[in-house]
């Protein structure tokens, strides 16, 4: 089974938002990565000479934050999904500072889903819409387990949504 398949069927039974950012940030990483060659000049050479040694495990192209730089100075992605990959970090790191595991009925997953440039496009603000009508729907209709379920599915499809954004980017 391949990585990348491993890495969804641990993010589709994440149990809380911190395991979840947790697991979507280590497959956008192995993305960004897997793609970083087609990057460069397409030579055996510059690869074997400039690009290898730039991708080793103590390279300096390890961190999802230098490899996305790196793919946007050069044009190879988009502001927007620029931003979402930087977003998915920023609140991973926010994750990682408190004291408890977020879960995913947290309020600041809510505005991690409502800040992501992949979710904001018309065809997608489906998901968006569907999530502020069940936390802003009045108590007898609102459940906090449907809720957190619509959460989990929004944030794994946006994390696929975005692996996809980055290849179709890259590779066109």
């Amino acid at each position: 089974m391949s990585q990348n398949v491993e890495l969804l069927e641990t993010v589709e039974e994440c149990d809380d938002a911190t395991s979840f950012l947790h697991a979507s940030n280590k497959l956008i990483n192995l993305k960004l990565k897997a793609l970083l060659p087609n990057i460069f000049v397409q030579d055996e050479l510059v690869m074997e000479y400039a690009v290898e040694p730039l991708l080793k495990e103590g390279g300096p192209l390890v961190t999802t934050d230098v490899v996305s730089k790196l793919m946007f100075a050069m044009g190879k992605i988009s502001l927007e999904t620029y931003a979402d990959i930087g977003l998915y970090a920023q609140v991973l790191e926010y994750a990682q500072s408190q004291p408890d595991k977020l879960s995913f009925g947290d309020d600041m997953i809510y505005d991690f889903i409502s800040n992501q440039a992949i979710l904001s496009t018309q065809q997608d603000s489906f998901y968006l819409e569907s999530i502020n009508q069940l936390k802003f729907s009045s108590f007898e209709v609102f459940s906090q387990m449907r809720y957190e379920s619509l959460i989990k599915t929004v944030l794994k499809l946006s994390c696929e949504m975005l692996l996809e954004k980055i290849e179709e980017e890259i590779t066109q």
